[in-house]
């Protein structure tokens, strides 16, 4: 995964680079990958650092659940907050680099992704999906990209569709019902 690639399917307006600060105590792979790749942002996910987001965002998980009245675990408390995906809270553990969720109407994150690498080609993957399914609508070929899908994220992390549950196989199953 590249920068080329993020901006051909996202646009330029469409990623946004988290500076990286040597010494910050992020996960050095993850730090370097989101200053030199940045994270994509539209319609699927929307990043923390969006300009045009209209309420700003705490960059760490304790405060933000503080704001909700929610508790937060104490060793959660430091990780970062990247963003919404549709079905919920994206955040970064900073020391090992792994991403988790809070979904929606959940009070317990989950992990979601091995890394924030893995995060990345999978909202491409899904970009790649939407863009698919809307030039070819019939039934067949869609379920036939929906399987594409779940072959190029498996093939990097089998994580993110493990649980039958997962936000991305939730996001999946609308795909596969004519909902997006």
């Amino acid at each position: 995964m590249n920068g080329e690639e993020l901006i051909r399917l996202f646009g330029l307006d469409g990623v946004v680079y988290h500076p990286w600060v040597p010494g910050s105590g992020l996960h050095r792979p993850t730090a370097e990958f989101l200053s030199a790749v940045g994270l994509p942002t539209d319609g699927t996910f929307v990043s923390r650092a969006e300009p045009e987001n209209s309420s700003p965002v705490p960059r760490r998980l304790g405060p933000l659940l503080d704001h909700r009245g929610r508790a937060c675990p104490p060793e959660r408390r430091a990780w970062l907050v990247l963003g919404y995906l549709v079905t919920g809270l994206v955040v970064l553990d900073p020391l090992a680099g792994t991403v988790h969720s809070y979904p929606e109407g959940e009070e317990e994150g989950r992990p979601l992704h091995r890394d924030v690498q893995s995060f990345v080609l999978t909202l491409c993957a899904f970009r790649r999906l939407l863009d698919a399914c809307a030039q070819d609508e019939d039934e067949d070929s869609v379920e036939e990209h929906a399987r594409a899908f779940r072959s190029a994220v498996t093939a990097v992390d089998p994580l993110p569709l493990a649980d039958p549950g997962s936000e991305w196989n939730r996001l999946l199953d609308e795909v596969l019902e004519g909902m997006w």
